[in-house]
């Protein structure tokens, strides 16, 4: 954050500042094909595995499915911040690929270390 951005930003604030780390926030969007038969046997048997192959790598921190009635389906946040590096395992991913899912990537910054509960 620039000085000048951080003009306002209280002084017992500012050190903590110092752990903003950028990350990738994945929305992920029901797609056009989502309300397909198959979909939930998609999701589980491939989708599931290709998402918890990219947690194990460590290039995904965190995904959380949505619950509400909305055509949100899950978020999650990468560690990686090249998008294109982001977009190669977004394409790959077989639920994008078969329209269960469409996706956008958003650059943003959290503080280092936070965790979920």
């Amino acid at each position: 954050m620039s000085t000048q951005a951080a003009g306002n930003v209280p002084s017992d604030i500012m050190p903590q500042l110092a752990r903003l780390k950028p990350y990738l926030f994945v929305l992920l969007r029901k797609g056009r094909n989502y309300e397909q038969p198959d979909t939930m046997k998609i999701i589980q048997s491939e989708h599931l595995p290709y998402v918890f192959s990219w947690r194990e790598k460590g290039a995904i921190a965190v995904t959380m499915p949505i619950r509400d009635e909305t055509n949100i389906a899950a978020i999650a946040i990468f560690n990686i911040t090249d998008k294109d590096e982001a977009k190669k395992i977004m394409e790959n991913d077989p639920a994008v690929i078969k329209g269960i899912f469409t996706y956008e990537l958003l650059n943003a910054i959290g503080m280092k270390g936070d965790t979920l509960d």
